[in-house]
């Protein structure tokens, strides 16, 4: 369905001039802006826990504007938390389902942002028509610096959203003025999709999925954990076969995959046939899934190809080490040896291999554990990565 037609009764992107040429007239009356990040909008239609943890760190030095997809909000962002934000935080919430919900949306985010005046709009990547249109009408204006979270489609029915959306997220990139991503892996994987040289910012991915109560339960010796959408990418079947080599080899483990997924119902019958296997076959809110990781003694992600991971994020926030296909973004974010073990990508038998070795090395899941709780109070922590983009724009965008 298209965002906007021809039978509109005015031409918005006329509108869109006139609002702009105001706009830059009234700028003109301010003194100049300092080089600092004064008030930072974060609009996410998507990501909404993510990116109120963002606006939570950002707000300690700065001005911040949460914008926030209701739908989104409701499902991954508890009270407690929005009750938490700082002062100097200020969040609203738009409607995004119904093509009229979303024109009275994207009036009520512009006139919102102008308004704020921000110096910089950190946006999260979602390639609807909504954003697209948020970009072209706040982009003119100020800087965007956009979050990529997946610089290219994962295999499955991401590549397809993407095929679909392909405009939206032409609109979304060319717009930005710089881009933030994930790691090393991601930022040469964008520089390869986009055109010129805008610059790039990387930062570890912040920690979600994080109970606020200071009492964490114990990890449950031989739980291991696969958490999150199951595509076909992320190697349930890999997984699978590598719990049957643990089965015949008598290692105690019992793995737990929570979560929904074409690939879950695809496999639910030789799922069935695996007597250590528990599905929870369910969407999980927020504290919910921050006990599922803390039970766990082992985060599991034997993903076929990989950009970034929130799971892994979550893994370290909740203080459990992670093993992972060694592969794309996922090399990034977990060390083999420090904070987690890795294994070739698509070989089951090496899958088995080291999860054996972190259930039946005491010492090393330990010293893995460890490094996991360090990772999410040093790179993984929102703080670090709040002065990240805050130093980025000051050096990069700001004087641009």
């Amino acid at each position: 369905m298209r965002f906007f037609s021809a039978s509109w009764p005015f031409r918005f992107s006329s509108t869109a001039g006139f609002v702009r040429k105001w706009f830059k007239a009234s700028l003109a009356e301010r003194e100049p802006m300092k080089p600092k990040v004064a008030r930072a909008v974060v609009y996410a239609p998507h990501f909404a826990e993510y990116s109120t943890r963002l606006a939570f760190a950002l707000g300690e030095a700065a001005e911040v504007l949460l914008i926030l997809d209701r739908l989104n909000r409701e499902q991954e962002v508890e009270p407690a938390l929005l009750a938490a934000l700082p002062a100097r935080v200020q969040w609203m919430e738009f409607e995004s389902v119904g093509r009229f919900a979303r024109m009275v949306s994207l009036v009520h985010i512009v006139l919102r942002v102008l308004a704020f005046r921000p110096h910089v709009i950190f946006m999260q990547e979602q390639i609807d028509a909504l954003s697209a249109w948020v970009a072209r009408t706040t982009g003119r204006v100020f800087p965007i610096l956009l979050t990529v979270h997946d610089p290219a489609p994962h295999s499955g029915n991401d590549a397809q959203y993407v095929i679909d959306n392909a405009q939206n997220r032409r609109v979304l990139r060319a717009t930005a003025r710089a881009y933030h991503v994930h790691g090393p892996f991601c930022r040469r994987q964008l520089r390869r999709e986009i055109e010129g040289d805008k610059p790039i910012v990387e930062t570890a991915h912040g920690i979600i999925l994080v109970s606020d109560s200071s009492a964490r339960l114990d990890p449950e010796q031989g739980r291991i954990l696969m958490f999150g959408r199951m595509e076909a990418y992320k190697g349930l079947d890999v997984l699978i076969n590598a719990i049957g080599l643990l089965e015949s080899r008598n290692i105690p483990h019992h793995l737990v995959i929570a979560g929904r997924g074409p690939e879950l119902d695809r496999l639910a019958p030789t799922l069935a046939a695996r007597r250590s296997v528990e599905i929870v076959n369910a969407y999980l809110t927020p504290s919910e899934a921050s006990r599922q990781f803390q039970r766990a003694s082992i985060v599991v992600t034997p993903y076929v190809n990989a950009t970034q991971s929130g799971v892994v994020a979550a893994a370290f926030g909740n203080g459990r080490p992670v093993v992972a296909s060694n592969t794309g973004g996922l090399a990034d974010a977990v060390v083999h040896e420090a904070n987690g073990l890795l294994a070739p990508p698509g070989d089951a038998l090496a899958l088995a291999d080291v999860l054996q070795r972190a259930l039946c090395d005491v010492p090393l899941l330990q010293h893995i554990t460890r490094g996991a709780e360090a990772s999410a109070t040093r790179a993984f922590a929102w703080r670090t990565v709040a002065h990240s983009l805050t130093a980025f724009h000051q050096s990069t965008i700001s004087g641009a």
